[in-house]
């Protein structure tokens, strides 16, 4: 059955203000050379899905200038393809402010999900980074016969997160009890990844009812309809990383260069590629005297100086004498000689002059600078 994806960019723009004041969730930079965008856009393409809308609402110019026309991911198409879809308040809406949650933009983007001929859809949020089956996904779901399949991981006790999210409780796979919470709860240990898949008429219905009941949330139908309901979920046991705050940012971006298993399951499936904008850039230079370890760095760096355990964009610059460690460098971040780096994360186009004697967080409270700061 065909199938057809909306992916929501921005719906954790509060938890994670420092990244998102002059970008979107999905903008943001990942893994050397991603944005969390690029994940869910080739778990899609790699499960066949070629009708793709992206919904954002704000701070999305550089989200636009990233995915373009989708020609890297193979959706520049005369049919389907990328949409990028903004929605808008209706006249009849009590409110002019922007949606805050993915019902209140459902319910603006009808007349765009009512031209989709596609069987099924998929509802994806950004800020779970996983490279998964999604093609199993839907199999499963159309085998069930439910009527929304959720993607779910099984969760330690250790567990938190800054925001209250969806727990369940299932047996053989369907949802006999719902939960919202930021911690563990051992009755619903099956956390909801926001990844969602139901019939195309199915989603068409829910709008009509919460347009008809005026349910401002998903979780709030699905607190209302679960014993009316065939709720199932997927059981995903491979890596991911969950972003509901900077911290959450800062150790899954550790986890790529710390944690081999994480960086396999994400970057390195043999069929499941994750594709991203492609540049024409000139590759690492490696000055005599540098010094790099267990590190990603992307095309364009120079390093004279010395990197440890880091993850360095596109374009940035270590001069010698130098030191980087346990460190996230946005692109065009320039660091001066004899200037000491640690557990930092500096945004695009960062200075951090000659001599700058030590920038230091610590793991567990990484120090961010703006973009464009000079130090």
């Amino acid at each position: 059955m065909s199938t057809a994806g909306i992916i929501f960019s921005s719906l954790n723009n509060d938890t994670l203000t420092r990244l998102t004041s002059d970008r979107t969730v999905a903008a943001i930079p990942f893994a050397c050379r991603y944005r969390i965008v690029d994940f869910g856009l080739s778990n899609m393409v790699n499960a066949n899905i070629s009708n793709i809308s992206i919904v954002a609402n704000y701070n999305y110019r550089s989200l636009v200038e990233h995915v373009g026309s989708g020609k890297d991911w193979d959706l520049a198409r005369r049919a389907g393809g990328i949409n990028f879809i903004s929605p808008y308040q209706s006249s009849h809406s009590s409110s002019a402010k922007l949606y805050s949650t993915r019902l209140e933009a459902l319910r603006n983007m009808q007349e765009h999900i009512a031209e989709f001929k596609e069987d099924n859809v998929v509802l994806m949020r950004c800020d779970a980074i996983l490279n998964f089956d999604l093609q199993d996904v839907i199999r499963q779901h159309d085998k069930s016969g439910a009527a929304i399949t959720f993607v779910t991981k099984r969760i330690t006790p250790d567990f938190s997160a800054k925001i209250k999210r969806l727990m369940f409780s299932t047996v053989a796979g369907k949802i006999t009890d719902i939960a919202m919470s930021n911690t563990y709860l051992s009755k619903n240990p099956e956390l909801s990844l926001d990844i969602l898949v139901m019939k195309t008429e199915y989603l068409r219905t829910i709008i009509r009812e919460a347009e008809g009941y005026n349910y401002k949330s998903l979780t709030e139908m699905l607190f209302r309809s679960l014993r009316s309901r065939d709720y199932r979920t997927y059981l995903y046991d491979g890596y991911v990383a969950s972003i509901s705050s900077f911290l959450d940012y800062y150790r899954a971006s550790m986890d790529m260069v710390n944690n081999c298993a994480a960086r396999e399951s994400l970057l390195n499936k043999q069929f499941a590629p994750i594709y991203t904008k492609v540049h024409n850039s000139a590759p690492v230079i490696y000055k005599a005297g540098s010094h790099v370890e267990n590190s990603m760095i992307a095309d364009e760096c120079v390093i004279e100086g010395t990197v440890i355990n880091s993850v360095l964009f596109r374009g940035v610059k270590v001069e010698k004498g130098a030191v980087v460690k346990n460190s996230v460098l946005f692109y065009g971040t320039h660091v001066g000689s004899g200037a000491r780096v640690n557990c930092v994360v500096a945004d695009k186009n960062v200075y951090i002059g000659d001599g700058t004697a030590v920038l230091s967080g610590n793991e567990n409270i990484p120090f961010y600078i703006q973009k464009g700061r000079r130090i």
